[in-house]
């Protein structure tokens, strides 16, 4: 018997951990008071749950989904928690019927609701029933607010609403006010509806005093009996190195130019790099291109900065006119630009992209060989002197071997001048091509630093597909005599049978689960790649360094 209730428990243990778990904040409100429902089940789940139940009684003013994840080293649990705000459409004792969650039904509840309905509060057949996209957001997020009158007469030409009020937020208007008909209840109602984006920046609780409703700029609702809504404004989610914090629904960053065919010293050329960004105000944007580098020269031409108001929010975009030229040839290395967010509706950090450039700057035309450029001698004094009617032939001859003389010393002596010039054409072009190589190498270890910052964020967040694409612009740069242009290349150029497992188990997660990989492992691996490399560099140096003094003794 003690078997077989060990094997029943055993069968029906996922069912349970699967149930949807229901709280109320409160089980006893009034009718202008709002209610609290927290749902919660016990793994991931990306679809909403099914609220359709809940309409005949409650009117849903908000929605934020929440995903808690726990990692240990045996196992990583999730859960996914809802949490709905609910404004009651009926006095009495209301059922809160079972709520579908996945793949799973919530247990009913019941709330007591005192008072009158809204409808019955309001005179003249006229009420206020306007939302909000969310009532928990981050600092500087975007939070929408729709204010919506329902009236069972005709609307006014003259009615229009005041814009609400959130302490420590600006507020932007959307859209013009938008008139339509509806059933509601059964009754047919005349809707006035505005939209408004609020971007607070005060932290804590604050309560949002929704639209008044104005007629020739006089209010027909009383102030004290406007809506208000608890708003709790969260500090920023991440903190980066450069200051900005995005809070963002959707990002994008692309670049819009035409590399130059022909590319010499002295030569420019006008990059042009754009951000786009949903739920941001365009001073909120950063600069996008590092003017500082030893390759080449740049120069911020023009900024552009507009917004668009649309339903779904602002919309802001950042346009960047630099222009480069290159200070020497060979390869220019144009810096990859990452661009570090968060993703509002998925409340995890992003990173948008655009990956390095690299251009080929070739060495000007060189001028005609020294070799041609060769004195001459002057014949002309010589046919003049001869016929020149010169009384004595003994003069003549003198003065001939005389200018003779003259003319082979002249001659020796630019040769000299010539050759010495070659001697040092030569090395000054060695010169060159030491800085130049000096340069590059600077450029290759500057790049790599870079790039393995990003990669350390991606490993430390746990970000699997950010962490791959980060991998390979790493390998390129460290490993800069391997053409790297996918995981397997990478490998072979690191010959480490660490690295090849930890990247087969980064391959693995990306096809799997890229929410379970930890990046802790990957980044200690190419920590010591990198410190290996450091150590072989300073032995070069000691040994180089040895060898001169021996030289020099």
């Amino acid at each position: 018997m003690r078997a077989f209730l060990a094997l029943l428990l055993f069968i029906i243990s996922p069912v349970l951990s699967a149930e949807v778990r229901t709280t109320l904040d409160r089980y006893a409100l009034t009718s202008a008071d709002t209610l609290t429902l927290t749902l919660e089940v016990s793994d991931q789940v990306e679809q909403r749950p099914d609220l359709s139940a809940l309409e005949a009684d409650f009117r849903l003013q908000s929605s934020q989904k929440v995903i808690v994840s726990s990692h240990t080293s045996a196992n990583r649990d999730v859960w996914t928690r809802w949490h709905l705000q609910l404004k009651p459409r009926n006095t009495g004792t209301l059922r809160i019927p079972p709520i579908r969650l996945g793949n799973e039904l919530s247990a009913p509840l019941e709330v007591k609701v005192s008072g009158r309905t809204p409808q019955a509060e309001q005179s003249g057949g006229r009420f206020m029933d306007s939302l909000i996209s969310q009532d928990q957001l981050y600092s500087h997020a975007q939070l929408l607010f729709t204010a919506r009158l329902f009236q069972r007469d005709p609307l006014p030409d003259g009615m229009v609403f005041s814009t609400p009020a959130l302490p420590g937020a600006l507020v932007l208007t959307l859209n013009e006010p938008r008139r339509y008909s509806t059933d509601r209840d059964g009754e047919e109602w005349e809707v006035l509806e505005q939209t408004f984006a609020l971007y607070p920046s005060t932290l804590g609780l604050h309560t949002l005093t929704g639209s008044a409703v104005l007629i020739e700029g006089e209010p027909i609702v009383a102030a004290d009996k406007r809506e208000t809504f608890e708003i709790e404004v969260l500090p920023a989610a991440h903190q980066n190195s450069r200051g900005y914090w995005l809070p963002s629904e959707r990002l994008s960053l692309e670049e819009n130019w035409q590399p130059p065919i022909s590319l010499q010293p002295g030569d420019s050329f006008v990059r042009e790099i754009k951000l786009t960004a949903l739920g941001l105000p365009s001073d909120a944007l950063p600069s996008l291109f590092s003017t500082d580098s030893d390759s080449f020269f740049a120069q911020l031409e023009d900024v552009s900065l507009t917004e668009k108001l649309t339903p779904q929010g602002l919309v802001s975009t950042r346009v960047e006119r630099v222009r480069i030229e290159p200070l020497g040839p060979g390869l220019l290395t144009l810096p990859a630009i990452d661009l570090n967010w968060w993703n509002t509706l998925a409340d995890r950090a992003a990173t948008a992209t655009l990956p390095s450039r690299t251009l080929n700057v070739q060495l000007p035309a060189l001028p005609a060989s020294l070799d041609a450029i060769l004195p001459s001698t002057n014949f002309d004094n010589q046919n003049s002197l001869a016929d020149s009617n010169s009384q004595n032939l003994y003069i003549i001859i003198g003065l001939l071997s005389l200018l003779c003389l003259t003319s082979s010393g002249g001659w020796f002596y630019s040769w000299l001048q010539l050759r010495q010039l070659k001697v040092q054409s030569q090395q000054e072009g060695e010169e060159e091509e030491q800085r130049r190589a000096q340069k590059l190498l600077l450029s290759h270890q500057r790049a790599e630093r870079n790039t393995f910052q990003a990669l350390a964020i991606a490993c430390q967040q746990n970000d699997a597909e950010n962490a791959r694409l980060r991998l390979v612009e790493w390998g390129q740069n460290f490993w800069p005599e391997h053409s790297i242009d996918s995981l397997e290349a990478l490998c072979e150029a690191g010959r480490s049978q660490t690295l090849d497992f930890l990247v087969l188990d980064l391959d693995h997660h990306l096809h799997q689960d890229p929410y379970a990989w930890q990046g802790d492992l990957l980044l200690e691996a190419i920590e010591k790649l990198r410190s290996r490399r450091l150590r072989s560099d300073s032995d070069l140096n000691d040994d180089g360094q040895a060898m001169s003094l021996r030289m020099a003794s």
